[in-house]
């Protein structure tokens, strides 16, 4: 049989709680690693009012906008310049892009034309609409300067094969609050609603046809 001093024994010990020790900072450390490593911010555009207008019952479909490929993306575009994109390494949108935008735009319309029904396409629904908005978006970003810019080619039509009735390039800028991206998204969200704004009063005029 093997006996131990009790030297050996303390000393024993000691290692015992040192490695002991060791496993728990191990273990918190990399604990704080994995809270450290957190996901990205989301964030989503939203409806802002605008005027009201008092126009005849008509239905309206807000298709699916169009949307330059460079941001169509998770991620939000923060600047373009310089022919640089720059993507954001921890911001991104809370849904797809072009979903929002036509989702936005639709609520807007719907402010500003209490009078009618407005939806989105693709939406279940048995009416034949009288009037169609589109929008092909070339510029949703943040410029060298700090602006928000939105460059869109707003078009209404009566028939969706038939000729535009009303076809407009618009380029909006807006300084948004502060540097945040928040504050960019509030910027884009407050241009949408100018766009509304142009959309609504000529699609008073188009529904009264």
């Amino acid at each position: 049989m093997k006996y131990f001093s009790k030297k050996n024994i303390l000393s024993r010990r000691h290692l015992l709680k040192t490695v002991m020790g060791g496993s728990v900072l191990a273990v918190s450390g990399s604990l704080l690693t994995a809270c450290s490593n957190s996901g990205p911010t989301y964030y989503t555009l939203s409806s802002v009012p605008g005027r009201s207008y008092s126009a005849n019952p008509s239905i309206i479909e807000v298709r699916t906008p169009s949307l330059a490929g460079f941001f169509d993306k998770d991620r939000i575009v923060s600047e373009i310049s310089n022919n640089k994109l720059t993507i954001s390494s921890s911001d991104a949108w809370a849904d797809n892009i072009t979903n929002m935008i036509g989702r936005v735009m639709m609520l807007d319309l719907a402010q500003r034309l209490p009078n009618a029904r407005v939806f989105l396409q693709n939406q279940a629904t048995q009416t034949t609409p009288q009037a169609y908005v589109e929008m092909d978006i070339s510029r949703f970003n943040q410029d060298a300067s700090g602006k928000a810019v939105v460059t869109a080619d707003l078009v209404i039509r009566s028939d969706g094969d038939k000729p535009a009735q009303f076809n407009r390039l618009l380029t909006l800028e807006k300084v948004p609050a502060d540097s945040s991206t928040q504050a960019l998204v509030v910027a884009l969200s407050q241009i949408l609603g100018e766009i509304a704004d142009t959309a609504a009063a000529n699609l008073m005029n188009i529904s009264l046809r």
